[in-house]
């Protein structure tokens, strides 16, 4: 055997051993807290960074985003977890997917256990959503909150695939099966359509964010719905959030909401677990992201042109 091919098994070797072992710790720690404290009770920490996905399901390679499946999965065990006793949600997100966001504001809505947001850098549109119905938001001082509003973008490609000298033929059965389309420009008829169903996703969001926060009716959240962040210390005075303080001071009101001994509570840190799906973890992509290559590849054909301009709360 030459030289370089020992070298290349030698290197391959450490890798693949290197890769087992973190594998093995990411399966053996699965769905486990890290946990600190102990005492009167227990806090649990959810974190939740990132943009809020139905594709940012975690994989061995990534983090991911928020996504709605595993966080409502995680806020639903802690909540039926009779040694957790209040939720800290660690947030940090600038929002995502309305669809995502409205699923994580249902379960926060449903909790039974305190639950205590705490801001980071950013809880901005989806993100803000779910953290409306929390019974305490709390944020630093120069943290961003709010940004309510729904946007909608569509690229207009025509003027350069005419330059560069490409063409579609694009063959659909329903009047507007290609609305959204990158190669031609949207018509009135189309832009009015649409703009119906953001203004449609905008009232939701308007109206769960009053139902979420008592202090604040429709039309004062309307009033600050201008697509907006605002930095903790205005939110506070507007009414978008409870109190300023830092993820310590959460854990604090978290633990006495729940009526814990402020000297003598624990903390526990929740993660969502990682399927057993060897496959999805050695390709570094989530199993949900395998499932819908199978299911791309068999409905392709039938996939709108709007898939390329989604609906974001951002």
């Amino acid at each position: 055997m030459s030289r370089g091919w020992k070298i290349f098994l030698w290197i391959a070797g450490v890798f693949v051993l290197g890769y087992v072992v973190l594998l093995v710790a990411l399966l053996a720690s699965a769905g486990d807290g890290v946990a600190w404290g102990s005492g009167s009770g227990t806090v649990g920490v959810i974190r939740l960074d990132g943009v809020i996905s139905a594709d940012s399901e975690p994989t061995a390679f990534s983090a991911g985003g928020i996504d709605p499946v595993s966080t409502v999965e995680l806020l639903r065990s802690a909540d039926e977890d009779p040694d957790i006793d209040a939720i800290v949600l660690r947030i940090n997100s600038p929002g995502g997917s309305p669809a995502a966001s409205w699923e994580i504001y249902q379960a926060v809505s449903e909790m039974q256990k305190p639950v205590v947001v705490s801001v980071a850098d950013v809880a901005a549109s989806g993100a803000y959503y779910f953290a409306s119905p929390a019974d305490v938001i709390m944020a630093a001082p120069t943290s961003e909150v709010g940004s309510i509003g729904v946007i909608l973008m569509a690229q207009d490609l025509e003027g350069l695939l005419e330059k560069v000298g490409i063409r579609y033929t694009v063959l659909t059965r329903g009047e507007h099966k290609d609305i959204g389309s990158p190669a031609r420009a949207m018509t009135d008829e189309e832009k009015r359509i649409l703009q119906e169903q953001v203004d449609m996703i905008y009232e939701r969001f308007i109206a769960d964010v009053a139902d979420g926060r008592p202090e604040l009716d429709a039309d004062q959240v309307r009033e600050l719905a201008t697509g907006l962040t605002y930095p903790g210390e205005e939110a506070l005075r507007l009414g978008l959030i409870d109190e300023l303080g830092s993820y310590s001071d959460a854990l604090d009101v978290a633990a006495d909401l729940a009526g814990l001994d402020l000297e003598d509570y624990g903390v526990t840190y929740l993660q969502p677990e990682f399927g057993a799906d060897l496959l999805s973890l050695f390709l570094g992509v989530s199993s949900g992201a395998l499932r819908q290559i199978g299911i791309g590849l068999a409905q392709g054909l039938t996939a709108p042109a709007l898939d390329g301009a989604r609906l974001r709360l951002e």
